[in-house]
């Protein structure tokens, strides 16, 4: 189990290494829940982590455009990025998703970098207007298209967080057939100190857990990274983790494991 810690900033991101994040995700949250940061805020957070852990972006809470998306991936990848998170809320069925997540592995692809592509969907899909895919989708999306891993997210930044929207044995199931697709799991969604081991997820993304006084619009705090690494250290028995080892089942065609971590 990796913890994710999504960073605003160059600074941000220092602070995420120093409490021990294990992927340093690059997100600008005034944009929306996958907000994307903005090309230089990306590139200096890449030139600030170094080698020191696999940086991630969000490209953005998506409209059902597969060539932007597409084209998003790509400049990211050229920024140094080895994990792209597509957020899919304007995409309602399965074979859009498939085309736009095609599309985004496609792009990376071609240029040969070692990015792995995450398809993100939302706990509270069905709430917003209109309804986005929805998270059940995710093992035939990964099964289909061939891409690293998925990502179940909260849209809505209210005080509600992921375990309000979906019942852990949901979510367990997701985990299990998604990992029988042959892709890694990640959950996020205004996690909360406590919350972080409840389901058996390979990533843990936390942004307001790690900032103070719970805000996602504040700073990020050394010491929160560092009592969130405690617990999913402890909750997973002290284990580092695998090491960027696939699971069993795991196809390698646009997962790559950059810096010998697990994407998220």
């Amino acid at each position: 189990m990796r913890l994710l810690v999504s960073v605003v900033s160059a600074e941000e991101a220092r602070r995420a290494i120093a409490g021990g994040a294990d992927i340093i995700d690059v997100k600008d949250p005034r944009e929306g829940a996958l907000g994307a940061p903005a090309p230089r805020v990306l590139s200096d957070v890449v030139r600030v982590v170094g080698a020191a852990a696999p940086v991630s972006v969000a490209l953005g809470d998506l409209p059902d455009l597969p060539h932007t998306a597409a084209l998003a991936a790509r400049g990211a990848a050229l920024s140094g990025a080895r994990y792209v998170k597509v957020g899919l809320r304007g995409v309602r069925d399965l074979e859009r998703a498939v085309a736009m997540m095609s599309a985004v592995a496609d792009a990376v692809r071609a240029g040969g970098d070692p990015v792995s592509v995450i398809a993100a969907t939302y706990a509270d899909a069905a709430a917003l207007d209109p309804p986005a895919l929805a998270p059940h989708c995710l093992p035939e999306l990964v099964g289909r298209t061939g891409i690293a891993g998925a990502l179940v997210d909260t849209f809505t930044k209210d005080g509600r967080g992921l375990y309000d929207w979906m019942p852990e044995a949901e979510l367990a199931d997701l985990i299990d057939r998604t990992r029988t697709a042959g892709a890694i799991f990640a959950v996020a969604g205004q996690l909360r100190p406590g919350e972080l081991c409840r389901v058996a997820a390979d990533v843990v993304g936390v942004r307001s857990a790690v900032c103070r006084a719970g805000d996602r619009a504040s700073e990020l705090q050394t010491e929160l990274v560092a009592a969130a690494v405690a617990e999913l250290r402890a909750g997973t028995g002290g284990q580092r983790g695998n090491g960027g080892q696939r699971g069993a089942g795991q196809r390698g065609t646009t997962r790559v494991p950059a810096s010998g971590r697990a994407p998220g």
